[in-house]
């Protein structure tokens, strides 16, 4: 279990692993990132040394594409900034997800950088893979500036009034609600995502990422997001042709092999279906690799998921995925990760399995 909560200084006031000075020159100023800077270099192209490069296109802009680094992008000033009961400001929340994201990124380096295949021959995960990437997951669903509209849209009849504390403290008290709702859901959030089975999954079609870079299907909003967690398919994009999915109850229906991990082959009108869903809960902006651009075989077909804080109140698009196990005999050329083969003929057949 991981302890979020301010410990004791030698003075006895309450501050985080930071020195009181420091935590005191960057209350509520620090740049939060709400996606990884770790996971959005998996989209992002190596440009220079230690320099990457991504493509951003904002919601209301989708055709104007614009490069970035992944610094530069999925930032809010003191977005992670919170203040406990005795008034004190913390930044623990955020001390938190470095510490997950940490143990997360190696085995992300599992999954995706085995130097021969598309698809890491060490699948399934360990146990203690599977949990510590499981705790990460909860947290990339949990802490979305859509997840915390969503909350405020929701508690904004229950909230406690606090406009008449002074900015400071005012502008630190109202991140509270979202802070505590990722504590107190986190662990069992996880333990929901471990507990079912998981697939990677390779896309001949290029895959995009979000600020919500995981995609709740058909619920992405629901009130209750462990039941949603529970009954939904679950979509991770982990690069631009690799990701994860956790099929739900009634995806899995009566295939035994859904049913425990496995690996599947995301084809054709699959890879198509798996850009529109990641596409359709984004909260202000996607992303993806500068050279695999998934508008240069796609457009967006749907008004996405209805953001209600924004007044949107059209119909929510529905998802049924019907897929294929991947034979764990067969494999996919690592180059496939990174190349895109011509255009099919007749008389060429493509040379991705092995």
């Amino acid at each position: 279990m991981y302890d979020w909560r301010e410990k004791p200084n030698r003075g006895g006031q309450p501050v985080g692993k930071a020195s009181s000075g420091k935590r005191a020159a960057k209350v509520g100023s620090t740049r939060d990132h709400t996606v990884p800077q770790m996971y959005l270099k998996h989209f992002a192209q190596h440009v220079a040394r230690r320099k990457y490069e991504l493509n951003v296109r904002r919601l209301n802009k989708v055709n104007e594409p614009f490069p970035v680094t992944p610094t530069g992008i999925a930032a809010e000033t003191g977005y992670y900034w919170g203040i406990s009961a005795e008034g004190v400001p913390h930044h623990a929340v955020e001390e938190l997800f470095t510490s997950l994201e940490g143990h997360a990124e190696t085995v992300l380096k599992v999954l995706l950088n085995d130097p021969d295949w598309a698809l890491t021959p060490h699948w399934p995960l360990s146990p203690d893979q599977r949990h510590v990437l499981a705790l990460w997951m909860a947290a990339q669903i949990l802490r979305t500036t859509r997840q915390r509209k969503r909350l405020t849209h929701q508690q904004q009849t229950e909230a406690p009034d606090i406009t008449g504390l002074p900015q400071e403290v005012h502008t630190l008290a109202q991140n509270n609600p979202h802070l505590r709702y990722i504590v107190e859901n986190l662990v069992t959030l996880a333990l929901i995502l471990e507990a079912r089975p998981w697939a990677l999954g390779f896309s001949d079609m290029c895959l995009l990422t979000s600020d919500t870079p995981i995609a709740i299907w058909n619920r992405p909003d629901d009130e209750d997001q462990l039941r949603a967690a529970a009954l939904s398919d679950i979509l991770l994009p982990l690069d631009p042709h690799r990701f994860l999915f956790l099929p739900g109850p009634a995806t899995r229906g009566t295939d035994r092999r859904k049913y425990v991990d496995h690996l599947m082959h995301a084809e054709g009108a699959i890879g198509f279906a798996l850009v529109e869903v990641a596409y359709d809960v984004a909260d202000q902006f996607v992303i993806h690799h500068p050279e695999h651009d998934p508008w240069k075989h796609w457009k967006p077909n749907s008004p996405g998921q209805p953001k209600p804080w924004d007044g949107q109140t059209h119909s929510a698009p529905q998802y049924i995925l019907e897929y294929g196990v991947f034979a764990p005999s067969q494999n996919i050329e690592r180059r496939w990760t990174v190349e895109h083969p011509p255009p099919r003929s007749p008389d060429v057949s493509h040379p991705t399995l092995t």
